[in-house]
């Protein structure tokens, strides 16, 4: 009996720990939801905040909206477990308890998703947030649910009597796992360009919902709308952030970079940058320059490709603000892929060629010219692998290190 009790004891408190690591469910309408038809907690939208440690916040947060067909909410592995992942990076998470079929129908829980995010933006303050940095993570419904908050775009009113009416309900950015499908017939231009930037995953054997997926997709690229996709071969349908699988669970990993590097994890602001890369004191002709802040690792990495196309100088580059560093100092690598390359954009006669071929005018003569111009270019290797330069000069101790403060910058490494 005595032994019994301990483990009913031990049993309890365990029970009792892991419900109390959950911060107290916040209403979104204390006083009761528009259109209520009960008071039961099916009845009354709510928020459940996960708050990181002080010491690694980031000021972002997200809306976290677990998926379930609207019939259901699968809360704990769509819900609680992306919110306690986010929460470990530094990620405010904000659980959502949208309300269900057959009690209630979409524009309810439009309505129970826009009111979330314009509490936490009115909130901000409280826990820290920067309300530019507010996004929405939705899985399967919870996921189309994320996707209507960018198309029904709420920017909230100025002169709203409600406290958080005055607040834009539209997500700074969007994670959307296997769910959603191509843009409404009725959006407008303007609705359009509203739609944030958006991430979204699905598995090949998730049937159902990759070709809803790839239609989004393809909308978003013919509007321009900044979207990244990845479609996995493997994968159930429902399987959250899989963590622990290894293939799968890498989705999570290619989310954060995107974050990461649009900029979703930092405040500050990025600018153009434009500037010469040199190796031994001549233009570097082919390879990648990945710049990485040394100040904050929340900061976005920059990357730089010298391919030698366009007619401008060699080693040149130019990329714009949202693709750019914040003021602050980086560690610099820089990677050499060839010691020998022309791109066809930058020779002459490839330029008038090319446009002959694609314009079907290549006579005879054309033709027996670029055989010859063939024949004298040296298209063989120029280099056995690629070579890293981590310091600026080999026998360097210390990273290569800048100080980014102006648009125009020279990145300059020595072989010896």
């Amino acid at each position: 009996m005595k032994y019994w009790l301990t483990a009913a004891f031990f049993t309890f408190t365990f029970y009792l720990i892991g419900q109390s690591s959950l911060s107290p469910t916040i209403l979104l309408w204390p006083e009761g939801a528009p259109g209520a038809t009960g008071n039961s907690d099916e009845d009354k939208p709510a928020i459940i905040p996960f708050i990181p440690e002080t010491s690694i916040q980031n000021g972002t947060a997200m809306l976290v909206i677990p998926g379930g067909g609207f019939t259901i909410r699968a809360v704990d592995h769509e819900g609680v477990l992306v919110c306690q992942w986010l929460k470990e990076r530094g990620i405010t998470a904000f659980l959502l308890r949208y309300r269900l079929r057959p009690l209630y129908e979409q524009k309810d829980w439009i309505l129970d998703g826009q009111r979330a995010m314009q509490y936490i933006r009115a909130h901000g303050s409280e826990y820290h947030i920067d309300p530019n940095r507010v996004g929405a993570v939705g899985f399967s419904a919870g996921a189309s649910l994320a996707a209507d908050l960018a198309f029904q775009a709420n920017l909230g009113d100025p002169n709203a009597t409600d406290a958080l009416g005055k607040y834009s309900a539209l997500p700074n950015f969007n994670v959307l796992a296997y769910g959603s499908s191509g843009f409404p017939k009725d959006l407008s231009p303007a609705q359009i360009k509203a739609i944030p930037p958006t991430f979204m995953y699905s598995t090949t054997e998730d049937v159902g919902s990759v070709y809803g997926m790839n239609a989004l997709y393809g909308d978003m690229l013919k509007n321009k709308v900044p979207v990244e996709a990845h479609f996995f071969q493997n994968g159930v349908h429902g399987s959250g952030f899989a963590v622990g699988d290894p293939i799968l669970g890498e989705w999570t990993h290619m989310m954060w970079n995107w974050m990461h590097t649009n900029g979703f994890l930092s405040a500050k602001p990025r600018m153009a940058l434009s500037g010469t890369v040199k190796l031994d004191g001549s233009p570097l002709l082919r390879g990648m320059i990945v710049l990485t802040s040394v100040e904050n690792a929340n900061d976005p990495p920059v990357i730089i490709y010298i391919t030698n196309t366009g007619t401008g100088e060699l080693g040149r580059f130019s990329m714009p603000a949202n693709q750019g560093p914040v003021k602050g100092k980086y560690k610099i690598e820089v990677r050499q892929e060839a010691t020998r390359w022309t791109s066809n954009s930058r020779d002459p006669f490839m330029i008038e060629m090319m446009a002959k071929s694609r314009s079907n005018t290549l006579t005879e003569a054309d033709r027996k010219n670029w055989g010859a111009f063939l024949r004298k270019r040296n298209l063989n290797p120029s280099i056995d692998n690629s070579i890293l330069f981590a310091r600026q000069r080999p026998g360097d101790v210390k990273d290569y290190i800048i100080d980014i403060n102006g648009s125009d910058i020279l990145i300059e490494v020595f072989s010896k």
